[in-house]
This record gives structure tokens, C-alpha cells and sequence, in this order.
């Protein structure tokens, strides 16, 4: 059969045939079919003339497949079925309930409670594999560009027009100590009382958002810390852990288990709170994209 045949032996047909053979009447194979029979006599002779052969053997008492046509009916229920599953794979592709979601998050996000709505996201769509990137947050707008990650789960950052955020998940800040630290055994420590330690911070390249949030907060309180050194989540606990000095830190990271660490409130600091932002390209060729956005919005109670 040439590419030109090919063209006009289109599924409807293979599955009126597949219903003729496995019936072999004309008038219940057309009822299984919501058709009338002259139609499908009809369908069926343009389908053997499609072919060159005779598919039935046709008399006034019977219908029968001739040896051509059982063959073709081995073949066509395969292919039936085949297209079936197809058409519903395909479907469910587009509905974002199937395929690949490669999802880019940054090293604090992996540690807040976003990873718990991850493991529901997948419970409900068992068909999506996901993929995990980890990387900072200045490197994530690349990613997204270049479609090396579908969606982020990341600071905020500045972006273009053409990338969607939407802020996720806020959490307040921590002060992160050893537990032999000076202001350990407090309930919770001010601004003022960090001022008298060097503090470990932020490199600006790398971890611009806590960077710019911790100088705010000490410029707006009219307070100038010691940097002792800069770094980045997750080094910077091993920093303070070293006894280089305490940090703020996103609270989400006291779920990391230290025996020689402590996370305390900043007092008077309600406002203090550092963002996740799930961000995406506006223009999405990932249908998962849609759905995971969604489902994580439900998961931290953001409708």
C-alpha cells in the first residue's frame, strides 16, 4: 500500500471493519456502530476497494472474513486499539496529566514546607514525572529561558515581562546560633543585641534577595552590622556552626536538624518575612506548568 493509500484508510473505517469482523452480521454490527446498514455496506466496499481484495465473503445467510481479511483484521485490531490509546495519551498530555515537569528550585525553597505540597502533587498526577534542578535564584531566569527548567520555585528575583511570578509561600526570619551563642538562652533577640557579634551574610552575586532584605531591615532601624563573612544556604548554617557568628535566615531552614544549632524569633520583627515565588514562561509550552501551579497554591492555602 503506497503513502497515497495510506491517506484515505483513515481510523473511522479500520474500526468499522474491526466491528464487522468480530460480529460478522451486518445489522448488529451496524447497531453497535448508532448506524444504519446501507452505510456500512457502503464504508465497507470503499475499504475493500482501497485495499484491491475482498475482505467478506458475503452471502444471502452469512458474512465471513476471507483469509486476506483476517489478516488485516490481526493487524487493524492492533492498530485500533493502538490509535485509541494514542488519542487518549495525547489528550491527557494537553491536560497536563502526563509526561515531564522539570521544576527549578533554590537550595531554601527545597527546605520549606513546599516540598511536602511536591509529594501531593505527585500523589495526584502518578503520570507526570518530575524532574528536580536545584540552583540559585540569579541563575534561574536563564533556565526558564532556555527551557532547561519548565517552572521555578525561587526568591523573588528581577524579571522580565515575559516571566510570570506569583508570590507562594511567606516565612518569617530566624536568627540562627550556636547553642552555646551568648543570646542562645533568650526567648528571642533583637536588631540591636546582633550588633554586638560580627554576623555571617549574603553574597550578593549569588543570594541577592536575603542580601538586600537583611540591609534593609538594619538601614531602616538606622543600625550598621559586621559582616564577618558572605556566603550562601546552605553553607552559611556550616558558618555559623564554625562559630563565625550568627545569621537571619529564612525560618523554613530551622527544619534542619543541627544538635549545635538554635533558631530564634527577632523580636518586634513580624513584618520580616522572606517569599517563595513560583515563577513560569508567559508563554508556557508545558501544560503540566498550569496544573502544578495550581495544586501548590491549594497545598499553602494561596487561592
Amino acid at each position: 500500500m503506497s503513502k497515497s493509500e495510506l491517506i484515505f484508510l483513515d481510523g473511522r473505517l479500520l474500526v468499522l471493519f474491526c466491528t464487522l469482523a468480530e460480529e460478522l452480521h451486518f445489522a448488529r454490527a451496524a447497531a453497535r456502530l448508532f448506524m444504519t446498514q446501507p452505510p456500512l455496506t457502503q464504508q465497507i466496499k470503499r475499504l475493500e476497494a482501497i485495499v484491491g481484495v475482498p475482505l467478506f465473503e458475503r452471502t444471502t445467510r452469512s458474512v465471513a472474513l476471507t483469509p486476506a481479511g483476517e489478516i488485516m483484521y490481526e493487524r487493524a485490531r492492533k492498530i485500533a486499539a493502538d490509535t485509541q490509546l494514542m488519542l487518549r495519551q495525547a489528550r491527557r498530555t494537553a491536560r497536563g496529566e502526563t509526561g515531564t515537569l522539570v521544576i527549578g528550585i533554590t537550595p531554601s525553597a527545597a527546605s520549606s514546607p513546599l516540598v511536602s505540597a511536591l509529594s501531593h502533587y505527585r500523589d495526584a498526577h502518578p503520570e507526570v514525572r518530575i524532574d528536580l534542578r536545584e540552583m540559585n535564584s540569579v541563575d534561574m531566569e536563564a533556565a526558564l529561558r532556555s527551557r532547561v527548567v519548565d517552572v521555578a520555585l525561587m526568591r523573588p528575583h528581577p524579571l522580565d515581562a515575559d516571566i510570570l511570578t506569583r508570590v507562594i509561600y511567606e516565612e518569617p526570619l530566624r536568627v540562627a546560633l550556636r547553642r552555646d551563642h551568648a543570646l542562645a538562652h533568650q526567648r528571642d533577640v533583637s536588631l540591636e543585641e546582633l550588633l554586638e557579634y560580627p554576623l555571617v551574610g549574603y553574597r550578593q552575586d549569588i543570594s541577592p534577595y536575603f542580601r538586600n532584605m537583611i540591609q534593609a531591615l538594619f538601614a531602616r532601624a538606622q543600625l550598621k552590622p559586621e559582616i564577618a563573612q558572605e556566603s550562601v544556604i546552605p553553607t552559611l548554617l556550616t558558618l555559623v556552626e564554625a562559630g563565625i557568628g550568627p545569621a537571619l535566615v529564612p525560618q523554613s531552614l530551622s527544619r534542619m536538624r543541627s544538635d549545635s544549632l538554635c533558631f530564634l524569633p527577632l523580636r518586634d520583627m513580624t513584618g520580616a518575612t522572606a517569599q517563595v515565588v513560583v515563577a513560569a514562561m508567559r508563554k508556557q509550552g508545558n501544560p503540566a506548568v498550569e496544573g502544578f501551579s495550581a495544586a501548590l497554591a491549594q497545598a499553602v492555602g494561596r487561592r
